[in-house]
């Protein structure tokens, strides 16, 4: 291996990392998300309503 596919490797592992820590924040961030590992996401009917914030769409969990 020479010098320049280490530094290659190296950045692909930086990337993929940063791509997997991205798509498991998703699940914070109330982004509805599915992989082969987690469970399906709530479905449209579990509660929440649909709100509008300067144009904005967004669900709000209905207290109850």
């Amino acid at each position: 291996m020479n010098v320049l596919e280490l530094i290659r490797n190296r950045i692909l592992k930086d990337q993929r990392l940063d791509d997997a820590q991205y798509l498991m924040a998703k699940a914070y961030r109330g982004v509805a998300y599915v992989d082969a590992h987690h469970d399906a996401p709530k479905s449209a009917g579990d509660g929440n309503r649909t709100l509008t914030y300067r144009g904005r769409h967004y669900s709000h969990p209905q207290a109850g």
